[in-house]
């Protein structure tokens, strides 16, 4: 995976495909609906319906009325494939920084800090 894709997962649902970027946008709309990411990863744990479609609407970029129609979709699916694709998205979130960066000791943070 190249580091500008680092942390964005594609999500096929049925027939719909859904691209989940690691943006703070995404992550402070999930971090509002339950309380924070880990609590979310938990929300995911109960394998709930309503949550996993919270997360693709949130990650995708999409618009709060999409929520019923991801729903179905996931529900469709199969809500215990969807959750094992979606794990992999929130830890990403709480990890937003790529390896290579992470191997270097992140100089370049260090730099702009003057």
């Amino acid at each position: 995976m190249s580091e500008s894709m680092h942390g964005t997962v594609t999500l096929v649902v049925g027939a719909r495909t859904f691209t989940l970027q690691p943006t703070l946008e995404a992550a402070l709309r999930i971090e509002t609906r339950f309380g924070g990411l880990r609590p979310a990863l938990d929300a995911l744990r109960t394998f709930s319906i309503a949550a996993c479609a919270d997360i693709v609407v949130a990650g995708a970029g999409l618009k709060p009325e999409q929520h019923a129609e991801i729903a179905s979709a996931v529900f469709q699916a199969g809500v215990s494939d969807v959750v094992g694709r979606l794990a992999p998205y929130l830890v990403g979130l709480m990890n937003p920084v790529p390896p290579s960066i992470v191997a270097r000791g992140k100089p370049e943070a260090d730099s702009t800090a003057q």
